[in-house]
């Protein structure tokens, strides 16, 4: 049985949404979030989609996960850590309309979620996506890739609001 629908205030636009469809969002690499203001700007460089810190390569991303009873997935929006290469590939195909030549890339979760165990540096595989962020699919035997494979509850994406708040 889903839960009830119930509508909560976006802190990031202020608009409405259903609380059911609010997804957790990480705004940087926790590498580059936990350096100061100066560090940030002397070592590194990051706009919506990309950001590089000394000789490390980031690419926003999602982790995808399927949620029970419904067609629509649940997202958590994350950075992956790529190498250099694989960096480039996706930066030189992200706004190419087929992607899908394009293997999957090696590549390292960049934040560590609150609702699992040790996630950040889990590897895994990034998906490359013409008509949205790339997908990220963790590798590691963990509680994370667990949760991709056999999905969550509608009630489980609602325990995640209080970190979008």
């Amino acid at each position: 049985m889903e839960s009830e629908s119930k509508l909560v205030k976006c802190s990031q636009c202020g608009e409405e949404h259903d609380l059911i469809d609010m997804e957790v969002t990480f705004g940087m690499p926790d590498d580059y979030f936990n350096l100061g203001a100066n560090d940030r700007e002397a070592r590194g460089k990051i706009n919506n989609n990309f950001c590089q810190l000394d000789d490390r390569y980031f690419v926003r991303s999602v982790i995808p996960i399927p949620v029970l009873d419904r067609t629509e997935i649940y997202c958590w929006g994350v950075w992956v850590e790529l190498s250099k290469d694989d960096f480039f590939k996706a930066y030189d195909t992200w706004e190419d309309d087929d992607v899908s030549h394009i293997p999957k890339l090696s590549g390292k979760l960049a934040n560590d979620l609150p609702e699992y165990e040790n996630t950040i540096y889990m590897e895994g595989r990034l998906e490359l996506k013409s008509d949205s962020r790339p997908f990220f699919y963790v590798s590691e035997e963990s509680e994370l890739k667990s949760d991709q494979s056999y999905g969550i509850t509608v009630n489980d994406t609602t325990r995640y609001y209080h970190y979008i708040a």
